[in-house]
């Protein structure tokens, strides 16, 4: 059983010991694996940023959404689900309770290049691709009505999203994420988007 609450230091590092170095190096742009003790260190004060929740299976931490609110009516999207919980709707199910929070706003997230998974996760969230910089990749969901009736960002009654996996089941290989086709794979559903900056 999942539940949702507001992330605290403790479940926050929990969070980041479940997770392994290439998981930890793709969230937080760093160019290697990186050790969760070092994360921890250096990132402490990113992981509890802005609106801090914690996605826990069984009382462990699963999954962390960071939403930091900055002007304009736009919100930077943070997100890290630990390996065990990749692929299970964790993420997706977090990024449609952000949508719920920030009806009216538009939702933000920065993906290190090569992240196909988060690409595809944001895909099937809604997001749409916005140029950016070199090595990063911007994208953009504004919450109308429309967006949480359509059922692309809206979330269940119990607070989670429906899990996309079955939509990609049989697809064997990714595709570009930034192109006409999202990432069509089970493997490339919910992985780590990067804290704002």
């Amino acid at each position: 059983m999942t539940a949702v609450r507001p992330a605290t230091a403790g479940s926050a590092a929990d969070l980041v010991r479940a997770c392994s170095p290439e998981s930890l190096s793709r969230r937080f742009t760093l160019g290697g694996p990186i050790d969760p003790e070092a994360v921890l260190s250096r990132y402490r004060r990113f992981l509890l940023a802005g609106t801090a929740l914690v996605a826990e299976v069984s009382g462990a931490p699963a999954g962390l959404l960071n939403a930091v609110p900055e002007e304009g009516s736009r919100v930077e999207l943070g997100l890290l689900v630990a390996d065990r919980w990749q692929r299970r709707g964790i993420g997706r199910g977090l990024v449609g309770l952000a949508a719920e929070q920030w009806r009216g706003w538009t939702l933000h997230a920065t993906v290190q290049d090569g992240n196909i998974a988060a690409e595809g996760l944001l895909r099937a969230c809604g997001f749409r691709f916005v140029p950016g910089y070199g090595g990063e990749h911007e994208y953009e969901l504004t919450v109308t009505e429309e967006t949480l009736d359509d059922g692309t960002a809206g979330a269940r009654p119990d607070g989670l999203q429906r899990c996309a996996v079955a939509a990609y089941a049989g697809l064997e290989r990714h595709r570009d994420a930034r192109g006409s086709s999202a990432c069509r794979s089970a493997a490339g559903v919910a992985a780590a988007l990067l804290p704002g900056r």
